[in-house]
């Protein structure tokens, strides 16, 4: 059975939304007394950089993620939508393989929402995106437009985290830090004007959109976020993050929709995650681009007869 666009666009988009949702709420968590400055692996401390541990913390954390070619992930989030034509609850299950310059990824989905559930394997390499979902027992190939939306929808977290620890760095003095052994936790909990452009900004770039309307931009309402970044004292790579957030957002004029979730997720065997490759029937699956060729020319044909 053919897996058409239509249905591919659709159910890709529906999966992006709620994803979107759950990775637009990027944001802090509750405060604890500062630690000193990090060390290097000897114990010492580091030089300061003129700013705060957390601070400290988080440009070491940007480093080692610069040097991270490939890493494994997991992301898990429930979710509450409430609007005036009722609730969704909606629970999500992510886990894959990144790898980086250039970007391949290999995740697969599972969700439930409101009691459906479902399974999606999304597979992206140079180029090609390619959808695998088991009611169909089919791989299929989107289009290089959907397949550009797509990787628009990407979170920074999922395939950027250098640029995912600078947007929590940019969060600024309420940014807390405390180590335990190998572990430093950073924090960070508010509802003020620097959370609310954080958010706008996460928005922007997960909805895959230079500048959302500006009428949605105001609507915007942050009631709490919080966010927990955990990294290895020693190495400094980035290990863990959870999220929770409650905001409305007014996607229709006059028509307030809540969201209240959480979300956690971690990164695993850094540089050494296997690679990402492209089974032989994901690559053997039709080209919607060339399924749309082949239809104008017979349309043609046709028209001419």
């Amino acid at each position: 059975m053919i897996f058409t666009e239509k249905k591919l666009r659709i159910q890709t988009k529906y999966f992006a939304y709620l994803v979107i949702l759950a990775l637009a709420c990027l944001t802090a968590c509750a405060s604890r007394e500062p630690i000193a400055s990090p060390t290097n692996g000897n114990g010492s401390s580091s030089p300061s950089s003129g700013g705060s541990p957390a601070t400290e913390w988080l440009t070491k954390a940007r480093a080692a993620a610069s040097q991270m070619n490939k890493y494994g992930f997991e992301l898990q989030l429930n979710q509450k939508i409430k609007e005036q034509t009722g609730e969704s609850k909606v629970s999500i299950d992510m886990q894959g393989r990144a790898e980086l310059n250039p970007l391949k990824l290999d995740q697969t989905i599972k969700s439930d929402i409101d009691g459906e559930a479902s399974t999606l394997r999304a597979l992206l390499v140079a180029d090609a995106y390619y959808m695998y979902l088991p009611e169909y027992e089919e791989w299929s190939k989107l289009s290089k437009e959907v397949a550009a939306e797509n990787v628009q929808t990407l979170s920074a977290f999922q395939i950027d985290p250098v640029k995912a620890l600078q947007e929590v760095q940019e969060l600024g003095a309420a940014l807390t830090a405390e180590q335990d052994g190998q572990v430093v936790t950073i924090r960070y909990e508010g509802a003020g004007e620097e959370a609310a452009i954080f958010l706008k900004g996460i928005l922007e770039s997960t909805m895959g959109i230079s500048t959302m309307d500006s009428g949605v931009q105001d609507s915007l309402a942050v009631q709490m976020l919080k966010v927990v970044v955990t990294m290895n004292a020693d190495s400094h790579l980035p290990l863990t993050y959870r999220i929770e957030s409650d905001m409305t957002i007014e996607l229709e004029p006059g028509h307030k929709t809540v969201v209240n979730q959480a979300l956690a997720g971690s990164y695993t065997k850094h540089n050494v995650s296997a690679a990402v490759t492209v089974p032989k029937e994901a690559l053997d699956a039709l080209d919607p681009d060339q399924i749309d060729k082949q239809l104008n020319l017979e349309d043609l044909g046709e028209d001419n007869n």
